[in-house]
């Protein structure tokens, strides 16, 4: 399948790790299944993927704010 985004690469299905930043703090969302392009490092998720991937970001974007209020 051709990637939506670029229209060069293809998608390839895969899981992976996942680095966040946020803030200037990094993290690792393990496990993210999608369709990614070679091309220009593009995702594709499913609904269900996407609302794991966006819970996991809010979470320690939490974690992250509640640190930087304590200190």
């Amino acid at each position: 399948m051709q990637c939506p985004f670029c229209g060069e690469g293809s998608l390839v299905h895969q899981t992976r790790d996942m680095p966040y930043t946020y803030d200037g703090e990094s993290t690792v969302i393990p496990n993210v299944t999608g369709d990614f392009c070679g091309a220009c490092g593009e995702c594709v998720f499913t609904d269900r993927e996407s609302k794991r991937i966006g819970d996991a970001m809010l979470a320690f974007n939490k974690a992250v704010n509640a640190r930087n209020a304590a200190a």
